[in-house]
Protein backbone atom coordinates (compact mmCIF):
# COMPACT_ATOMS: atom_id res chain seq x y z
CA UNK A 1 0.00 0.00 0.00
CA UNK A 2 3.13 2.34 0.66
CA UNK A 3 4.12 1.70 -2.84
CA UNK A 4 1.08 2.30 -4.12
CA UNK A 5 0.56 5.74 -2.40
CA UNK A 6 4.62 6.69 -3.02
CA UNK A 7 4.39 6.38 -6.88
CA UNK A 8 2.09 9.35 -7.57
CA UNK A 9 4.23 11.73 -5.14
CA UNK A 10 7.70 10.37 -6.97
CA UNK A 11 5.52 10.73 -10.53
CA UNK A 12 4.88 14.65 -9.66
CA UNK A 13 8.02 15.34 -8.32
CA UNK A 14 9.94 14.07 -11.90
CA UNK A 15 7.36 15.77 -13.20
CA UNK A 16 7.93 18.78 -11.65
CA UNK A 17 11.68 18.88 -11.84
CA UNK A 18 11.11 18.49 -16.00
CA UNK A 19 9.32 21.71 -15.71
CA UNK A 20 11.87 23.52 -14.29
CA UNK A 21 14.50 22.43 -16.37
CA UNK A 22 12.37 23.25 -19.51
CA UNK A 23 11.56 26.76 -17.99
CA UNK A 24 15.17 27.50 -17.69
CA UNK A 25 15.91 26.31 -21.13
CA UNK A 26 12.85 27.62 -22.83
CA UNK A 27 10.91 30.10 -21.69
CA UNK A 28 7.71 30.98 -23.06
CA UNK A 29 6.98 33.66 -25.53
CA UNK A 30 4.29 35.60 -24.46
CA UNK A 31 2.64 38.44 -25.98
CA UNK A 32 2.82 41.84 -24.90
CA UNK A 33 0.79 44.33 -25.52
CA UNK A 34 1.49 47.75 -27.67
CA UNK A 35 2.40 50.96 -26.52
CA UNK A 36 0.23 53.43 -27.05
CA UNK A 37 1.24 56.06 -29.65
CA UNK A 38 3.47 59.09 -28.47
CA UNK A 39 3.44 62.13 -30.70
CA UNK A 40 7.24 62.61 -32.07
CA UNK A 41 9.01 65.21 -30.32
CA UNK A 42 10.99 67.73 -32.48
CA UNK A 43 14.34 67.05 -32.42
CA UNK A 44 16.36 69.40 -30.57
CA UNK A 45 19.41 70.75 -32.32
CA UNK A 46 22.50 69.63 -31.01
CA UNK A 47 20.87 67.07 -28.75
CA UNK A 48 20.27 63.34 -29.08
CA UNK A 49 17.27 60.84 -28.18
CA UNK A 50 18.34 58.48 -26.14
CA UNK A 51 17.25 55.02 -27.47
CA UNK A 52 14.60 53.05 -25.18
CA UNK A 53 15.65 49.22 -24.26
CA UNK A 54 13.49 46.47 -25.42
CA UNK A 55 11.74 44.94 -23.26
CA UNK A 56 13.15 41.30 -22.04
CA UNK A 57 11.13 38.18 -22.91
CA UNK A 58 13.52 36.55 -20.85
CA UNK A 59 12.10 37.39 -16.98
CA UNK A 60 8.77 37.71 -17.98
CA UNK A 61 8.82 33.80 -18.89
CA UNK A 62 10.91 32.92 -15.95
CA UNK A 63 8.50 34.69 -13.36
CA UNK A 64 5.78 32.83 -15.18
CA UNK A 65 7.06 29.19 -14.85
CA UNK A 66 8.09 29.90 -11.24
CA UNK A 67 4.68 31.17 -10.28
CA UNK A 68 4.00 27.74 -11.63
CA UNK A 69 6.19 25.89 -9.92
CA UNK A 70 5.57 27.72 -6.30
CA UNK A 71 1.94 26.30 -7.13
CA UNK A 72 3.24 22.96 -7.83
CA UNK A 73 5.53 22.59 -4.72
CA UNK A 74 2.79 23.85 -2.45
CA UNK A 75 0.58 20.90 -4.02
CA UNK A 76 3.10 18.73 -3.68
CA UNK A 77 3.71 20.00 -0.02
CA UNK A 78 0.07 18.94 0.84
CA UNK A 79 0.57 15.45 -1.20
CA UNK A 80 2.95 14.65 1.20
CA UNK A 81 2.17 15.87 4.21
CA UNK A 82 -1.41 13.50 3.05
CA UNK A 83 0.64 10.58 2.16
CA UNK A 84 2.49 10.86 6.26
CA UNK A 85 -0.55 10.93 7.86
CA UNK A 86 -1.73 7.89 5.50
CA UNK A 87 1.41 6.61 6.50
CA UNK A 88 0.80 6.98 10.39
CA UNK A 89 -2.88 5.86 10.24
CA UNK A 90 -1.30 2.48 8.60
CA UNK A 91 1.02 2.25 10.91
CA UNK A 92 -1.50 2.66 13.59
CA UNK A 93 -3.60 0.23 11.90
CA UNK A 94 -0.75 -2.46 11.31
CA UNK A 95 -0.35 -2.16 15.29
CA UNK A 96 -3.97 -2.31 16.44
CA UNK A 97 -3.94 -5.56 13.90
CA UNK A 98 -1.20 -7.28 15.48
CA UNK A 99 -2.55 -7.01 19.00
CA UNK A 100 -5.68 -8.50 17.71
CA UNK A 101 -3.51 -11.01 16.71
CA UNK A 102 -2.18 -11.62 19.64
CA UNK A 103 -5.16 -11.35 21.85
CA UNK A 104 -6.88 -13.76 19.84
CA UNK A 105 -3.85 -16.41 20.00
CA UNK A 106 -3.79 -16.01 23.71
CA UNK A 107 -8.18 -16.51 23.61
CA UNK A 108 -7.45 -19.52 21.81
CA UNK A 109 -4.66 -21.51 24.16
CA UNK A 110 -7.23 -20.06 27.15
CA UNK A 111 -10.45 -21.43 25.31
CA UNK A 112 -8.29 -24.46 24.55
CA UNK A 113 -6.87 -25.01 28.14
CA UNK A 114 -9.91 -24.19 29.71
CA UNK A 115 -12.21 -27.13 27.73
CA UNK A 116 -9.28 -29.54 28.41
CA UNK A 117 -9.70 -28.56 32.12
CA UNK A 118 -13.11 -29.28 31.98
CA UNK A 119 -13.01 -32.60 30.38
CA UNK A 120 -10.33 -33.59 32.75
CA UNK A 121 -12.86 -32.59 35.88
CA UNK A 122 -15.47 -34.16 34.42
CA UNK A 123 -13.39 -37.64 33.50
CA UNK A 124 -12.53 -37.64 36.99
CA UNK A 125 -15.97 -36.93 38.20
CA UNK A 126 -17.05 -39.87 36.38
CA UNK A 127 -14.34 -41.87 37.62
CA UNK A 128 -14.95 -40.83 41.77
CA UNK A 129 -18.53 -41.76 40.90
CA UNK A 130 -18.06 -45.06 39.24
CA UNK A 131 -16.12 -45.95 42.38
CA UNK A 132 -18.20 -44.92 44.95
CA UNK A 133 -20.77 -46.91 43.54
CA UNK A 134 -18.03 -49.88 43.33
CA UNK A 135 -17.24 -49.64 47.24
CA UNK A 136 -21.15 -48.73 48.42
CA UNK A 137 -22.05 -52.25 46.18
CA UNK A 138 -18.97 -54.07 48.06
CA UNK A 139 -19.74 -52.49 51.20
CA UNK A 140 -23.33 -53.95 50.80
CA UNK A 141 -22.18 -57.52 50.01
CA UNK A 142 -19.73 -57.39 52.12
CA UNK A 143 -22.31 -56.38 55.26
CA UNK A 144 -24.87 -59.16 53.66
CA UNK A 145 -22.68 -61.45 54.44
CA UNK A 146 -21.43 -60.68 57.46
CA UNK A 147 -25.02 -60.90 58.95
CA UNK A 148 -25.25 -64.36 57.71
CA UNK A 149 -21.81 -65.60 59.23
CA UNK A 150 -23.32 -63.91 62.74
CA UNK A 151 -26.58 -65.36 62.14
CA UNK A 152 -24.88 -68.74 61.74
CA UNK A 153 -22.62 -68.41 64.45
CA UNK A 154 -24.96 -67.27 66.81
CA UNK A 155 -27.58 -70.38 65.89
CA UNK A 156 -24.46 -72.48 66.29
CA UNK A 157 -23.86 -70.55 69.83
CA UNK A 158 -27.66 -71.11 70.59
CA UNK A 159 -27.38 -75.14 70.03
CA UNK A 160 -26.73 -77.53 72.80
CA UNK A 161 -23.64 -80.04 72.08
CA UNK A 162 -25.03 -83.30 72.15
CA UNK A 163 -23.17 -85.71 73.57
CA UNK A 164 -20.78 -88.32 71.91
CA UNK A 165 -23.89 -91.65 71.77
CA UNK A 166 -21.13 -94.09 71.48
CA UNK A 167 -19.39 -93.15 74.36
CA UNK A 168 -22.53 -92.56 76.60
CA UNK A 169 -24.09 -95.52 75.19
CA UNK A 170 -21.37 -98.17 74.84
CA UNK A 171 -18.47 -97.31 77.33
CA UNK A 172 -15.10 -99.05 77.77
CA UNK A 173 -14.61 -101.99 79.85
CA UNK A 174 -13.63 -101.89 82.69
CA UNK A 175 -10.65 -103.98 82.27
CA UNK A 176 -9.14 -103.49 78.59
CA UNK A 177 -5.48 -104.22 77.06
CA UNK A 178 -4.31 -100.77 76.02
CA UNK A 179 -0.91 -99.37 75.17
CA UNK A 180 -0.20 -96.04 76.36
CA UNK A 181 1.29 -93.23 73.72
CA UNK A 182 2.30 -89.57 74.82
CA UNK A 183 1.45 -87.05 72.12
CA UNK A 184 4.59 -85.32 70.21
CA UNK A 185 4.85 -82.07 68.74
CA UNK A 186 3.09 -82.04 65.04
CA UNK A 187 0.75 -85.38 65.18
CA UNK A 188 -2.58 -86.03 64.96
CA UNK A 189 -4.97 -88.78 66.04
CA UNK A 190 -5.44 -89.88 62.80
CA UNK A 191 -1.55 -90.37 61.94
CA UNK A 192 -1.05 -92.14 65.63
CA UNK A 193 -3.99 -94.78 64.29
CA UNK A 194 -1.93 -95.35 60.80
CA UNK A 195 0.66 -96.13 63.10
CA UNK A 196 -0.13 -98.24 65.82
CA UNK A 197 -2.76 -100.05 63.50
CA UNK A 198 0.79 -100.61 61.02
CA UNK A 199 2.45 -102.11 64.52
CA UNK A 200 -0.28 -104.04 65.11
CA UNK A 201 -0.69 -105.91 61.94
CA UNK A 202 3.16 -106.49 62.10
CA UNK A 203 2.83 -108.38 65.22
CA UNK A 204 0.31 -110.54 63.78
CA UNK A 205 -2.91 -108.69 65.41
CA UNK A 206 -5.90 -109.03 63.59
CA UNK A 207 -8.48 -106.19 63.47
CA UNK A 208 -7.68 -102.47 63.34
CA UNK A 209 -8.25 -99.55 65.97
CA UNK A 210 -10.87 -96.83 65.01
CA UNK A 211 -11.11 -93.48 66.32
CA UNK A 212 -14.29 -93.87 68.82
CA UNK A 213 -12.69 -96.71 69.96
CA UNK A 214 -9.74 -94.36 71.39
CA UNK A 215 -12.26 -91.82 72.29
CA UNK A 216 -13.57 -94.26 74.58
CA UNK A 217 -10.75 -95.41 76.08
CA UNK A 218 -9.55 -91.78 76.51
CA UNK A 219 -12.72 -90.01 77.89
CA UNK A 220 -12.81 -86.04 77.88
CA UNK A 221 -10.32 -86.23 75.26
CA UNK A 222 -10.69 -83.98 71.89
CA UNK A 223 -9.68 -85.57 68.33
CA UNK A 224 -9.27 -82.29 67.41
CA UNK A 225 -7.50 -80.90 70.18
CA UNK A 226 -4.58 -83.16 71.53
CA UNK A 227 -1.85 -81.58 73.57
CA UNK A 228 1.63 -81.55 73.07
CA UNK A 229 2.58 -83.86 76.06
CA UNK A 230 -0.62 -85.72 76.38
CA UNK A 231 -0.75 -89.66 77.21
CA UNK A 232 -3.11 -91.52 75.12
CA UNK A 233 -4.37 -95.14 76.18
CA UNK A 234 -4.43 -96.84 72.09
CA UNK A 235 -6.48 -100.25 73.11
CA UNK A 236 -5.55 -103.69 71.04
CA UNK A 237 -7.56 -104.45 68.25
CA UNK A 238 -11.33 -106.02 69.68
CA UNK A 239 -10.87 -104.71 73.25
CA UNK A 240 -13.08 -102.14 72.85
CA UNK A 241 -16.12 -102.50 70.94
Amino acid sequence: MRSMIASPLVIATFCLHLLDINAQENPPILSTPKPAAIPAKKPVPGKEDPKMPPPSRTGVGNQYFIEKLQKLNGDLEQLMGAYNLQIRKMEALEAQVKNLQTANENLKRENALRFASNKDIEELASKLMKLDNNLRNDLKLTNQQIDVILKTVQKIANSPTPASPQTRNNPAPANFQAREHVVQSGEFLSTILSAYNTAFKEEGLKGRVSQSQVLKANPGIKADRLLVGQKLLIPLPGEIK
